[in-house]
């Protein structure tokens, strides 16, 4: 599979609880190899994908400080059209 083959997919947990569509593909470089870490999601991420990032805002008790990151860790299935998450994954600053 290509990276670029998640982009737009769904994205949505177990129990079917939808978190949005993949924006974009986050990756560290590791040695002579990229690793995949996590991919931005919702409204915030598709904002970050074009390069606008958002100044923190304090929304009730939590703080918003980046992007909707889904871990890599919390991929459980990729199909054709969606990519199915762990239930209890929630968004990073979303």
């Amino acid at each position: 599979m290509r990276l670029s083959e998640l982009l737009h997919r769904e994205v949505a947990t177990e129990s079917g609880r939808s978190l949005g569509h993949v924006h974009d593909v986050r990756a560290e470089r590791r040695g002579n190899r990229l690793l995949v870490t996590g991919f931005l999601v919702g409204r915030r991420g598709l904002l970050e994908h074009f390069g606008i990032r958002l100044r923190r805002a304090r929304t009730g008790a939590k703080l918003r400080s980046e992007a909707g990151v889904v871990p890599w860790e919390a991929v459980v299935r990729v199909s054709s059209v969606k990519v199915v998450v762990r239930d209890g994954t929630e968004l990073n600053g979303s």
